[in-house]
């Protein structure tokens, strides 16, 4: 149980700094710029239960699908591990918004859509997030079920607080401290990459394992 519980943690650090719900601060504000503070609450909610069922759903439907097209599950965690490592040097070089792109959202009906593209998906639940899901979505008995589902049910709690709470403190971010917080992820989110990316490898050349 504790072997489990430990996974959970670890996939759930994972894809909360693969999302980076915090660099994507400055983008929530601006897409909510207009919006009373009751209309940012409900955005925030929004944004977290949409990346919660995008994540879902690709963890119990992309793997059939890779079958499907005889992608291995080894080559998607490579892939993948490529993806996350790209987003990790643009994190620490401060190009992130270049990797993942960025809105365009003035009206409010616009704002109301942008909830799921393109702050939800792909900003936050991209192809790194889809490609780490994808990649751990292995599991044998219920209890593995546990590390598969709850890291996402978290990390979508964990959108919906982090951009609840900017709604509340918007007045009193720094730049700064948010440049600080998106490099220091980049930092954590390269040697994930790399684990990532091992990961594969060994699955796809098992001489690589050690004995």
């Amino acid at each position: 149980m504790l072997s489990i519980l430990a996974l959970t943690l670890k996939k759930t650090i994972t894809l909360f700094v693969l999302m980076g719900p915090v660099s994507m601060i400055p983008v929530f504000l601006a897409a909510t710029e207009g919006l009373d503070l009751h209309g940012k609450f409900r955005f925030a909610r929004a944004i977290g239960f949409s990346v919660t069922v995008a994540l879902l759903a690709a963890t119990f439907l992309g793997t059939p699908l890779l079958k499907l097209l005889g992608v291995s599950l080894g080559s998607m965690q490579v892939g993948g591990g490529i993806i996350v490592l790209l987003l990790a040097i643009a994190m620490v070089l401060g190009k992130e918004s270049t990797f993942k792109g960025s809105p365009s959202v003035t009206t409010e009906n616009g704002v109301r859509e942008a909830a799921i593209v393109p702050l939800a998906v792909p900003l936050l639940a991209g192809p790194a997030a889809f490609s780490y899901v994808m990649g751990n979505s292995a599991w044998h008995t219920s209890a593995d079920l546990i590390h598969v589902v709850m890291p996402i049910l978290i990390v979508g709690i964990a959108c919906w607080i982090t951009f609840h709470m900017a709604s509340r403190a918007e007045k009193n971010i720094r730049q700064s401290t948010l440049d600080v917080v998106q490099r220091v992820g980049g930092f954590i989110l390269a040697a994930m990459a790399i684990e990532m990316m091992a990961a594969g490898l060994r699955g796809l050349f098992p001489m690589l394992t050690p004995p």
